[in-house]
């Protein structure tokens, strides 16, 4: 939501507050209607008055039409952080962001010497994808190799299943873990 927008819906929203106290302070007899009715006319015979109410209508009227039939944002800008937007002659595709990481963990799962992963897809504001490993991996792996034929696996699968390029792909190993041992009885 655009700041203009939410700019509006605060305002009328503190407008039928005010109105929903006042009709409450009415009813309950708190108020009285000729007390109300001698402010506003008091108000409305001064001219500098007058002038400040209507230009506080027109902006009103305008924040109101506004908010009714003037859409706030795009599908582009309202998805933009929800993953990848491909458009085409048929139509919008959004790709989300879990998408993309189960698309990257299946990848990495294939792997033996990988034995838990984390992964960070981030969108740059020119839709570039970067992603972020975080591994696990056994303490025989060959970190070096390892990381060169997890960056390759998955550059191609991602470009491969959504046809899009990684800009970046950083691996951090966290961790360095023993096989299990299989005990025998």
């Amino acid at each position: 939501m655009k700041f203009i927008d939410r700019m509006i819906l605060c305002i009328f929203s503190v407008l039928i507050l005010v109105f929903a106290i006042l009709f409450s302070c009415v009813i309950f007899g708190w108020l009285d209607l000729t007390t109300i009715y001698l402010l506003l006319s008091n108000a409305l015979q001064n001219q500098v008055t007058c002038n400040v109410l209507i230009g506080v209508n027109i902006v009103l009227i305008i924040m109101a039409l506004k908010g009714i039939f003037f859409e706030s944002g795009s599908f582009q800008e309202e998805y933009s952080n929800d993953g990848i937007l491909l458009q085409n002659e048929d139509g919008k595709l959004l790709i989300t962001r879990d998408t993309i990481t189960s698309i990257v963990n299946s990848v990495v799962s294939g792997f033996d010497s990988v034995k838990d992963v984390e992964t960070k897809i981030t969108l740059s504001e020119n839709n570039d994808l970067l992603i972020t490993l975080s591994l696990e991996v056994d303490e025989n792996a060959v970190i070096k190799e390892l990381s060169n034929n997890i960056q390759i696996k998955v550059k191609d699968a991602i470009k491969k299943s959504i046809d899009v390029d990684v800009k970046s792909l950083d691996i951090r190993v966290k961790d360095m873990v023993q096989k299990e041992e299989q005990t025998e009885n």
